[in-house]
């Protein structure tokens, strides 16, 4: 069972960000996206279902390619498609973690590295990654504002194994 968890962990899309320091561009614009991403990422490591879904802006798209939570890719390109809002394999995680693991934190806080965040207009581009001795994961996050908050438009998550 350890090592499902080790999946699981891997394939989430953020933890906390370690003393690395983000490269801001945007000034006031680039930090106020970062603090929305970070509230993201914080909620996403205790598993709170209720704030990560709040994250997300009403018209958020991803593709879903983890099939059923777990490292395994989809077993057909139907399980590869866009999918509307928070990704099914993200609610899966934040589901079953707390059951299989003590916390929160239910996830690693050391793992993310080289935040950088980028704002063009009412967007702001972040992109991070993590890396263990299994596998390098690559996360971008891209953030619309609405109104005076930031929301999640899209997700993209990547993982290379080693």
């Amino acid at each position: 069972m350890a090592g499902r968890s080790n999946r699981r962990e891997a394939i989430g899309i953020g933890l906390a960000v370690t003393a690395t320091p983000s490269l801001a561009l945007g000034g006031d614009e680039a930090a106020s996206a970062e603090i929305a991403l970070m509230r993201f990422l914080r909620s996403f490591a205790a598993c709170d279902l209720a704030a990560m879904e709040a994250a997300f802006a009403s018209d958020a798209t991803s593709f879903d390619g983890i099939y059923a939570g777990t490292d395994e890719p989809a077993p057909s390109r139907e399980g590869l498609k866009r999918v509307s809002g928070m990704p099914a394999g993200m609610r899966r995680i934040a589901l079953t973690l707390p059951m299989e693991r003590p916390g929160p934190p239910y996830h690693r806080p050391d793992l993310i590295q080289d935040l950088h965040v980028q704002t063009v207009g009412e967007m702001a581009l972040c992109t991070f990654h993590f890396d263990n001795p299994e596998r390098l994961g690559r996360r971008t996050i891209v953030l619309v504002r609405r109104g005076a908050d930031w929301r999640i438009l899209h997700i993209h998550a990547s993982n290379q194994q080693f």
